[in-house]
């Protein structure tokens, strides 16, 4: 199915960086103290890949008060941890070491978290100058299109900011909400198993669904 590709939308936190362990035991932690308990697990399923603005609401609705300090601290949170440092995904830096061999296919990152974001997890993963396109460093955020996953609109502007029709576009993606939104932009979109099972992604309208980023390189190779 990579035959004709001619761009790879990767979704960042669980594709390339291995972020959603911690990202999520944190947003456990501060939903919990704002009086709702939730363990990383509960926030795995219930959250993973969904605009952290609706949390927000939902949290609120839960405790029955606004909490305007429940985001800020997360992140101030989560920024002082990538600052420890993180891995790549397994796997991820050979995919792009075998995407750059081919001279091909082109590639992108689109993800529902903000640029700032993105920008810290792929430093820290030392992964950041592999999306330097063109003198242009190719990340999309949905803060940018003011509209999140599962809505396609994302992986639309990314494909259209890069020129690429929707049938020549390849998404990898680990979560239900980012399947769906590839789904709907119409294009092809590859599954990560993880913590999201296998069977969810598939659901969900998956193309394909892998295990291991280590499957993509052999598919490439």
């Amino acid at each position: 199915m990579l035959d004709d590709a001619e761009l790879i939308i990767f979704d960042c936190d669980g594709v390339l960086v291995d972020t959603e362990p911690l990202t999520n035991r944190l947003l456990a932690e501060v939903i919990t103290e704002a009086g709702w308990p939730v363990t990383t697990e509960d926030s795995i399923r219930m959250f993973k890949g969904h605009d952290l603005n609706e949390i927000v609401l939902e949290v609120e609705r839960r405790v029955g008060r606004s909490l305007p300090d429940l985001l800020p601290e997360y992140r101030a949170r989560m920024f002082a941890s990538f600052e420890a440092g993180i891995d790549p995904v397994v796997g991820a830096v050979e995919v792009l070491d075998t995407l750059d061999a081919l001279g091909g296919p082109r590639r992108c990152v689109a993800s529902n978290g903000p640029q700032n974001k993105m920008h810290a997890s792929l430093t820290a993963a030392g992964l950041i100058d592999r999306f330097d396109h063109d003198g242009a460093r190719r990340l999309y955020s949905a803060y940018d299109v003011g509209v999140w996953k599962p809505e396609p609109d994302l992986f639309l502007h990314a494909a259209g900011d890069m020129g690429t029709a929707v049938d020549r576009c390849i998404v990898i993606e680990d979560s239900v909400t980012g399947i769906r939104a590839a789904v709907s932009a119409g294009m092809r979109v590859i599954g990560l198993a993880g913590l999201t099972p296998a069977r969810d992604l598939a659901a969900s309208g998956a193309t394909t669904v892998i295990s291991s980023m280590h499957e993509l390189v052999a598919a490439l190779g």
